[in-house]
C-alpha cells in the first residue's frame, strides 16, 4: 500500500471516529458500556423508543394514546359544534336582512307609487267643479243657430274658446265620453230612468243628460242616461180586473138603481 493510500484511510477513520463520538458525558458513558457490551443495542433502542414515544405521547405502534385521542376527538367535536352553530346563526342573520332590505325596497317603490298618484290627482276635486261649468258651456254651444253666420264674430269667438277648453282638458287628462248608443254599463253609466222606445233595444242608451268624464284612468264622473226598455209604448196589455172586485162594482150598480127607482 502506497503512502498515499495509507493516508486517505487514516482520513477516512478520523472523520468517522468523530461523527461517533459521544457529545455529552452521558453520551459518553453510554457509548462505552456499547463498546464493553454491557448494553444491549435492542434493549437501548427499546429505552429510547419508550422515552420518545412518552414525550410525543403515542403508543408502540405509533399512533396517539387513547386518552389523549379521545380528550382531541371531544375537543374537535366541540369546535365543530361550535361551528355550525356559529355558520347556522350567520345564514339566519342574512336571511333576516335580505327580508329586511326586500321590505325597505318594496316600502320605498310604494311610498313613490302613492306620492306620485297624489301629485298626479291633486287638482281632481277642482275639475269635478269645473265639469258643471263645461256642462252649461255644451248647453249654451247648443242654442246657437244652426243658420248663423260663420263670419260673425261673437259666435266665431264662442267656437274658439269652446275648442280652446277641450284642447286645456285633454292636455290635463280630463276627458269627456257620450253614452248615446251605446249598451248600459253600471261602471261608467248612472240610470236616470228606463221608458219604453219603440225600436229600441233593452238597456240601450238613449237620452243623455250629462256626458261623463275620465280624468285619466280614474271615473271622474259618470254619464247621466235614459236607458230603453225593449218594450214598444202601449204595448202592455192590460191586466184583467179581479172577480172579486167586478162582483162589488156590479153590486154596486144594483144598489143605485134601486136607489133611482125608489126615489121616482
Amino acid at each position: 500500500m502506497s503512502d498515499k493510500e495509507k493516508k486517505v484511510n487514516e482520513e477516512i477513520e478520523k472523520e468517522a471516529n468523530d461523527q461517533t463520538d459521544p457529545q455529552t458525558e452521558s453520551d459518553l458513558e453510554t457509548y462505552e458500556k456499547m463498546q464493553d457490551g454491557k448494553i444491549d443495542l435492542q434493549s437501548f433502542a427499546d429505552e429510547q423508543g419508550e422515552e420518545y414515544a412518552k414525550k410525543k405521547g403515542l403508543n408502540i405502534f405509533g399512533k396517539k394514546k387513547k386518552g389523549s385521542d379521545d380528550a382531541s376527538s371531544k375537543q374537535i367535536e366541540k369546535l365543530t359544534d361550535l361551528l355550525d352553530e356559529k355558520n347556522s346563526k350567520i345564514n339566519q342573520l342574512e336571511t333576516d336582512l335580505k327580508a329586511m332590505v326586500a321590505e325597505n325596497r318594496n316600502q320605498k317603490t310604494r311610498l313613490e307609487n302613492e306620492y306620485r298618484s297624489r301629485i298626479k290627482f291633486a287638482v281632481e276635486d277642482f275639475f269635478r267643479d269645473f265639469i258643471t261649468v263645461k256642462d252649461d258651456f255644451d248647453k249654451a254651444m247648443e242654442f246657437i243657430p244652426e243658420d248663423a253666420k260663420e263670419n260673425d264674430p261673437f259666435i266665431a269667438g264662442i267656437k274658439n274658446l269652446h275648442k280652446k277648453m277641450e284642447s286645456v282638458m285633454a292636455n290635463h287628462g280630463l276627458k269627456g265620453f257620450s253614452a248615446l248608443g251605446e249598451n248600459f254599463d253600471p261602471n261608467v253609466h248612472q240610470a236616470m230612468s228606463i221608458i219604453d222606445v219603440e225600436g229600441k233595444e233593452e238597456n240601450e242608451v238613449v237620452a243623455e243628460y250629462v256626458k261623463g268624464y275620465l280624468y285619466y284612468e280614474r271615473l271622474l264622473r259618470a254619464a247621466m242616461v235614459v236607458v230603453a226598455s225593449g218594450k214598444n209604448p202601449g204595448s202592455a196589455e192590460e191586466e184583467p180586473e179581479n172577480e172579486n172586485d167586478k162582483d162589488e162594482n156590479d153590486e154596486n150598480e144594483a144598489e143605485e138603481q134601486d136607489n133611482l127607482n125608489e126615489t121616482e
